[in-house]
């Protein structure tokens, strides 16, 4: 039961939110942004092996929950900069950073299930 909450609350985490804001914010200093793909590794690795025991249909709803939150967000805090966000736009772009993240999400779900079962299987 714990780990169900506690994957509710890393999946409600407003992941493609915090990438850009992060990422425009070290644009904006001129700075590099040195934690941004470990960040983004771990946070994937972490939600993913969360989502071990959650049917797909749950993972994609709290997904798709943290996407529209990650979007309100990126309208209040971080400026539509159409010359950082190109071609697309900060809202499309802000989106389309769910994808790969969902992606990632469900492919440590799909090797920590299998693995599990080999290893009940012996």
């Amino acid at each position: 039961m714990i780990v169900k909450w506690l994957w509710f609350i890393c999946t409600l985490i407003p992941a493609p939110f915090l990438f850009h804001f992060y990422e425009y914010g070290q644009h904006i200093n001129r700075e590099d942004a040195p934690f941004l793909l470990i960040g983004t590794i771990a946070y994937i690795v972490l939600a993913g092996a969360l989502a071990k025991d959650m049917n797909v249909r749950s993972v994609l709803l709290a997904n798709v929950a943290t996407a529209v939150l990650s979007l309100l967000l990126a309208m209040y805090f971080i400026p539509n900069d159409d010359g950082w966000f190109k071609p697309f736009g900060r809202d499309v772009v802000v989106m389309l950073t769910m994808i790969p993240l969902l992606i990632g999400q469900l492919l440590v779900r799909f090797v920590l299930r299998g693995v599990t079962k080999l290893m009940h299987a012996n």
